[in-house]
């Protein structure tokens, strides 16, 4: 028999915790103007030590450190892990106060405040209300903010490693980002790399000298194409579709009047679970050198890839995800297990060996948008949400 106890986060506490996170700019330090996460972990590491809960810092590089929370529940051997980044994109051309935290009719607009200071807050805001109602879970509850996933995952890395040697048993993380309150079970991985297309220079006056380089490329993207149409609905996953890749970047010429000798296409595959990244790197790889050399004069080079990232897959049918379900579906009706096609910190968690989901407030339509905001009644929800749950989940 459950009890429910989501009644007790309280609306006017979960939007002031946000607006106090969203005040505090924490702009990913790869982007421009970036200042990083240091304010943001200072916040949340006083906000832990308030509660009287250990907190720590965990360094990740010089000047960047996650925050590592922990509430004990009675049984101290297993965990639910709370993860939720601090960084942010970037604010040019927004078209709100960035950093406001402003409130009109229900929405708090600025950036972070749907990805992903929103699910930070209830988060937070839960583990508050644990403490003062004097509530003790039945499982330990560890809450990580963490550095770093707006580019390079360096946070939520350094995590899997810290968590991956620790004695005490996750059952679930619970990944913090804009889902509209679903549970994302399944997410696509990627790999991104480069694809060099050489030509020959000559004055752009007479180009029949010369090979041009963006032309060729032309050939590269037929061949792309073909790849994508022929083998990528084969290799759909249930919950995320086919696979997609797209060419996200272009770049050739040196001047207007030169025909250019070198055209560089990026390209972004994204992977489905089952699919390892560098495999799907090698697949591309080896159509494009195949299919340039039947091609006369097409001259190319495949370079390694620059980041790698994995695809999740967590069964929606263990024991934590059902009873998360269960508490989520009490709060709001229709909410299910989906699939997404972008990717989270939660892969790398579950390579570790933790069982991974993504929830929290919001839609991912509105994140890094110019006029960013999250639905406060949903914020709301996700707090009462936790709580709830954890105050009913087990051990598997």
């Amino acid at each position: 028999m459950t009890q429910d106890y989501s009644k007790l986060p309280h609306p006017e506490r979960v939007a002031e915790v946000l607006q106090e996170l969203v005040g505090i700019p924490s702009i990913n330090p790869g982007f421009e103007d970036g200042v990083g996460e240091r304010e943001v972990a200072s916040y949340v590491k006083r906000f832990l030590s308030r509660l009287g809960l250990q907190a720590v810092d965990q360094p990740v590089e010089a000047d960047r450190s996650n925050v590592f929370g922990l509430l004990e529940g009675r049984d101290r051997k297993s965990r639910i892990l709370l993860e939720a980044h601090m960084d942010t994109v970037q604010i040019q051309g927004m078209t709100v106060p960035p950093f406001a935290g402003e409130i009109r009719d229900g929405r708090l607009y600025g950036r972070g405040a749907c990805d992903t200071k929103a699910s930070l807050a209830a988060m937070l805001v839960a583990m508050e209300t644990l403490v003062a109602n004097e509530l003790v879970p039945s499982l330990s509850v560890a809450l990580a903010a963490v550095v770093d996933e707006e580019i390079g995952y360096k946070g939520v890395s350094a995590l899997a490693d810290f968590a991956a040697g620790e004695a005490a048993r996750y059952e679930l993380a619970i990944v913090g980002e804009p889902t509209s309150l679903n549970i994302i079970a399944a997410h696509k991985g990627c790999v991104r790399f480069h694809i060099d297309v050489q030509g020959t220079a000559g004055h752009s006056s007479n180009p029949g000298l010369a090979d041009n380089a963006i032309e060729r490329a032309f050939q590269v993207v037929e061949v792309l194409q073909k790849l994508e149409r022929e083998t990528y609905p084969a290799l759909a996953h249930p919950l995320t579709g086919p696979p997609t890749h797209c060419i996200s970047m272009i770049r050739g010429g040196a001047a207007p009047n030169t025909v250019p000798d070198l055209c560089r296409l990026t390209l972004d595959r994204r992977t489905v679970p089952g699919e390892e990244p560098l495999e799907a790197y090698r697949g591309i790889k080896s159509k494009l050198l195949e299919a340039a050399a039947g091609i006369p004069g097409l001259r190319l080079d495949v370079r390694e890839p620059f980041l790698t990232d994995y695809a999740l897959d967590t069964p929606a049918d263990s024991p934590c995800v059902e009873r998360l379900l269960e508490r989520i579906q009490m709060q709001r009706k229709g909410a299910g297990i989906l699939g997404a096609p972008y990717g989270s910190d939660a892969s790398k968690l579950a390579r570790a060996g933790i069982p991974s989901i993504v929830f929290g407030p919001g839609s991912i339509a509105q994140a890094h948008t110019e006029d960013e905001w999250v639905d406060l009644e949903e914020v709301t929800q996700a707090a009462r949400i936790l709580v709830d749950f954890l105050m009913n989940v087990e051990r598997e």
